[in-house]
């Protein structure tokens, strides 16, 4: 077995593909059509085996910036760090792979590896989480352990008549994302943003793998919507988003109970991709529905020279400093 670095246009995108869907830790954002899309020049660590096949991969995602290459989690992409053929990786294996990305990256805003991954430990070590629903269970028991609030609000949009639809036009979500929710993230979003997830979901609708929904409102308005990618046996609750007049309406539970009804007692894992404590009203939605929390491992770290640091420290208190004007 070898190790190799490999860039971009010498990656078997074949041979990678069939490694992932293969893999126990496979996951629809390390295909290299996904990856293609949220970071489009990404690189990778690859072990061979003595025939040159690709037996244990990571993929990475990189970015530049005042000159310097560095790793950062890509939008729309919680979760990447090590796929194997056979479910076995050995701490070795993680241990060479990390010491490839840091012998070509000084800096590494935050590498978030995947649930089923088990770093050694590391002092550039962290962890977040995401929450897993396990949908292997009847409906009625899985409905059991919602919280008394979210049973109460599942009631209530189902007596303000509520219907739910399923559409191909993301545009509606996208302003509702944009008017609603934008303007309460840190540093808001980009316009390249929206053009990366309209980007995503045709792919993902040209490979079956995309289900929108939308509510509508006694009106036929639409006043939420949920995108939710299936892969495998997950599902993955990617965007979201609800109208002004529809945020008090619980348009998301509803699509959200409708999700886990017709998945009920089959061997799917609803993924909430849940964000961390620092948004603590959306891990509270989240967790009403049952969900428990999986870590996840993040890499970071940086070894850049100490007055590229000061650069970048001296622009964000300036940032801050703007933000709070």
């Amino acid at each position: 077995m070898s190790i190799a670095y490999l860039q971009h246009h010498a990656i078997d995108k074949i041979q990678w593909d069939a490694l992932i869907t293969q893999s126990p830790e496979g996951q629809v954002y390390a295909l290299s059509w996904y990856l293609d899309v949220v970071s489009p020049a990404w690189e990778a660590v690859v072990q061979l085996d003595e025939e040159g096949k690709y037996r244990i991969v990571m993929p990475v995602p990189w970015l530049k910036k005042l000159g310097v290459r560095y790793i950062q989690q890509p939008l729309f992409c919680q979760q990447l760090g090590v796929y194997s053929i056979n479910g076995s990786i050995a701490e070795a294996v993680y241990n060479s792979f990390i010491k490839e990305l840091e012998h070509r990256f000084r800096y590494v805003t935050g590498y978030q590896f995947n649930t089923s991954n088990k770093l050694p430990a590391a002092p550039q070590q962290e962890h977040t989480f995401t929450l897993y629903l396990h949908l292997n269970k009847p409906y009625e028991q899985l409905q059991q352990r919602y919280t008394r609030d979210r049973k109460q609000n599942l009631k209530r949009a189902q007596k303000a008549g509520l219907r739910i639809i399923e559409s191909e036009d993301m545009e509606p979500l996208i302003t509702f994302f944009r008017t609603e929710t934008a303007g309460r993230i840190y540093g808001g979003v980009s316009e390249e943003a929206y053009a990366q997830l309209r980007e995503l979901y045709a792919a993902l609708k040209t490979r079956g793998l995309a289900r929108l929904y939308y509510t509508l409102d006694q009106q036929e308005r639409k006043n939420a919507g949920c995108l939710f990618i299936i892969w495998r046996n997950r599902i993955v609750y990617i965007f979201n988003a609800a109208a002004g007049h529809g945020r008090k309406q619980n348009g998301r539970t509803l699509m959200l109970d409708h999700v886990i009804r017709e998945y009920s007692n089959q061997e799917f894992i609803l993924d909430f991709e849940s964000p961390d404590e620092s948004e603590p009203d959306i891990v509270n939605f989240y967790r009403s529905f049952g969900a428990e929390a999986m870590p996840i491992p993040v890499l970071k770290y940086n070894h850049l020279p100490q007055s590229i640091k000061l650069v970048r420290e001296v622009r964000m208190r300036l940032v801050q400093r703007l933000k709070g004007k």
